[in-house]
């Protein structure tokens, strides 16, 4: 399975070269996750055209989306449980706070820092922050693909924008 991951793309319209990125990374994924800060109804909109697209709520969203997206969310695919939430507090920190939220999950999906991060937490769950798409604060702008298949150990592919 695979599972594009963005966060933090901060957008008030979607423009040509989100819908490139949508197109070349997205579109193939079965599955789509933003980790907030969409900023916009029309960006999110624009995302959720991918038939399983998960969002939870950034700090940054627009009031139109504050309130109807959830802070936190769980899934699960390919027998891998799976959390997902923006994130707070101090940026070394803002991976194992949202962990600590969970219980009894593989991975968390995460945002806020605008810096990449795939690491195994002192809990034993895995981090992913796929880092901001136009906005990084370390490196290079991207997304994630996060590659899942029941009974192997995770991969992630970061795409760089």
């Amino acid at each position: 399975m695979i599972v594009a991951v963005m966060s933090d793309t901060h957008l008030d319209q979607p423009d040509n070269l989100l819908a490139a990125i949508f197109e070349r990374h997205c579109r193939d994924a079965d599955v789509l996750l933003h980790c907030g800060d969409c900023v916009s109804e029309e960006t999110w909109s624009f995302l959720n055209s991918h038939p399983r697209f998960y969002s939870v709520q950034g700090n940054c969203d627009q009031s139109l989306l504050n309130g109807t997206l959830p802070v936190l969310r769980e899934l699960e695919l390919e027998g891998v449980r799976l959390g997902m939430g923006h994130g707070w507090g101090p940026r070394s920190r803002v991976g194992d706070v949202v962990a600590a939220r969970f219980q009894g999950v593989d991975i968390v999906c995460y945002g806020h820092t605008h810096i990449r991060d795939w690491r195994l937490s002192p809990e034993g769950v895995r981090l992913l922050n796929p880092g901001s798409l136009f906005w990084p604060r370390s490196g290079e702008g991207g997304m994630a693909r996060l590659y899942l298949k029941s009974g192997q150990e995770p991969e992630v592919e970061w795409i760089t924008i």
